[in-house]
C-alpha cells in the first residue's frame, strides 16, 4: 500500500473514531443535558449570549468553508470537512437554544465575523472558491486549522468568564473537539508538504 492510500486510511479512521468519540460522549455524559437544563434555570450573562452570538457566526464561516470545498478532493480530507460541517451545525444547534431561552437574537445587527480570531478574509474564501486539487486541499486545510485556533481561543476565554456550568461545559467541550480536529488536519496538510498559516 502507497503511502498517501496508508495516510488516507488512518486519517479516513481517526475521523471516523473522533465522530463516534463525541457521539458516545454527548449520550454517555450528559453534557448537553444536565447543563442544558441549567440554562433554563440560570441567567445568562451580557458575556454568555455575546459568546454564543459569535460562535456562532464563527461556526457559520466554517460551514461556508467546508461547502466550498466541494466532493471532488481526496477522501481525507473530504471526511474531515464533513466531520467538521456536523460538528459546527450541531454547536450552532445548542448555541441558538440557548440564545431563544434568554430571548435574544441569534446574531445581533450589523454583526458579522470580521474581527473575529482566526476568520478568512474574503479574499482567502475567493482564492479557496478558485483553488483546484491538491490545491484547494492545501488551502482548506490551513485556513480551517487557523479557523480552529480562534474557535479555541473563544471558547477558552468563554469557558474562563462564565459562571453557567452549561456554558462552561460546552465551551470546554469544544476547546478539545477543535484540539482534535486540528490534529487531524494537520497529519492531512503534512501528507501534502505544506505547513500551518501563522496564528493570530
Amino acid at each position: 500500500m502507497s503511502t498517501t492510500r496508508r495516510t488516507t486510511l488512518v486519517l479516513a479512521v481517526a475521523v471516523l473514531c473522533l465522530t463516534l468519540g463525541v457521539v458516545v460522549g454527548r449520550f454517555t455524559s450528559g453534557g448537553d443535558t444536565d447543563p442544558g437544563t441549567a440554562t433554563a434555570t440560570v441567567a445568562l450573562t451580557d458575556g454568555d449570549i455575546a459568546f454564543a452570538q459569535a460562535m456562532s457566526v464563527h461556526h457559520q464561516q466554517a460551514i461556508t468553508m467546508a461547502d466550498m470545498l466541494g466532493r471532488d478532493v481526496a477522501p481525507d480530507v473530504r471526511a474531515l470537512a464533513t466531520q467538521i460541517r456536523t460538528s459546527q451545525w450541531q454547536e450552532i444547534g445548542i448555541l441558538t437554544g440557548w440564545l431563544e431561552l434568554a430571548g435574544a437574537p441569534v446574531q445581533p445587527t450589523g454583526h458579522d465575523h470580521l474581527g473575529m480570531p482566526g476568520v478568512a478574509t474574503n479574499e482567502e474564501l475567493t482564492r479557496l472558491h478558485d483553488a483546484t486539487g491538491t490545491e484547494r486541499e492545501i488551502l482548506f486545510l490551513q485556513l480551517m486549522i487557523r479557523h480552529h485556533q480562534g474557535g479555541i481561543d473563544m471558547a477558552a476565554d468563554a469557558a474562563h468568564a462564565t459562571a453557567v456550568p452549561a456554558v462552561r461545559t460546552r465551551a470546554t467541550a469544544l476547546v478539545g473537539e477543535q484540539h482534535q480536529e486540528i490534529s487531524l488536519m494537520t497529519v492531512a496538510l503534512d501528507a501534502r508538504g505544506a505547513a500551518v498559516l501563522p496564528y493570530p
